[in-house]
């Protein structure tokens, strides 16, 4: 099987750790999802995340790189003052205004640029939502999802040529809503083709139990290393949705080590059995299928 028939999506779980990624993109196409970028270059990048999405552009890694932002719309230099303005943040009056608004420097010649965001307000209402359900929830996870410093606007000014593809190109222009992981699965599965896809990195659970698993925890844009592990619910649902949708796919789920119910990673996932489309398979075993 040649390289184009394949793709692996790597997920930022610590099991990927240690795993040869230069290795992997000889052999297949390679999806990479948020931060992966900050220490190697997939074949593709997958962010939904305003503010990593805002830290992946300002790099200038989409001048040279395929990139696939949820939302991805140029705006003319013309209409900045129309829709930068203080009632798009909140109608309450805010002393610190300003430092809701989170503007990119705007080289000589670059004329358009990218709005995006979500005003105070509203992510006030959220949080409130979200503790009156959730009232043992720690309010460190709180502050990182829906704290006041997630609200804002993201002004990214752009240079005439790009490489970010808008993730809702999808059929129905949409995006479905799906978290970076899954979305990358879904956007190989439907643009490259594929016979078949290894989910590598994508392991739903922490080996800790209780805290977040995540290479990049502890930096810019994620949780600290104390943060609580993210429930896996909807990653686990919108995958099996995508193993239904492409029955001709063969998708392999990659952990670590040999299946053991006991395993919080290596484990049989109980919503994806009677799955005829997928199997499990080790780190050493997908070195072995790929050589």
């Amino acid at each position: 099987m040649n390289r184009q028939e394949r793709c692996i999506l790597l997920g930022n779980g610590q099991s990927r750790l240690g795993l040869d990624l230069d290795y992997l993109k000889e052999r297949a196409i390679v999806w990479g999802c948020n931060a992966i970028y900050r220490d190697w270059t997939p074949d593709r990048l997958v962010s939904v995340d305003i503010e990593m999405s805002d830290e992946i552009y300002r790099s200038g890694y989409c001048f040279e790189n395929v990139t696939y932002f949820r939302e991805w719309c140029r705006l003319p230099a013309d209409a900045f003052d129309m829709l930068v303005r203080p009632e798009h943040i909140s109608r309450q009056d805010i002393d610190n205004l300003d430092s809701f608004i989170h503007e990119s420097p705007r080289p000589e010649g670059w004329d358009e640029f990218v709005m995006s965001g979500q005003d105070l307000d509203t992510m006030r209402g959220f949080r409130e939502d979200h503790l009156r359900q959730f009232p043992d929830s720690r309010p460190e996870d709180i502050d990182r999802v829906l704290g006041d410093k997630r609200a804002g606007l993201w002004i990214t000014w752009c240079p005439p040529t790009d490489k970010v593809i808008e993730a809702r190109s999808l059929p129905g222009n949409t995006d479905y809503g799906f978290a970076a992981g899954p979305l990358q699965n879904l956007l190989a599965s439907q643009f490259d083709d594929p016979k078949e896809v290894y989910l590598v990195g994508h392991d739903m659970w922490s080996e800790t139990g209780d805290f977040v698993n995540n290479v990049y925890k502890d930096t810019d844009c994620y949780q600290e290393a104390g943060g609580s592990e993210v429930p896996p619910g909807n990653w686990i649902d919108h995958h099996k949705l995508i193993f239904d949708k492409f029955p001709d796919i063969k998708y392999y789920k990659v952990n670590p080590k040999s299946l053991d119910d006991g395993d919080r990673i290596s484990r049989v996932i109980e919503e994806w059995r009677n799955t005829p489309n997928l199997e499990y398979m080790t780190h050493n075993e997908l070195y072995e299928r790929l050589n």
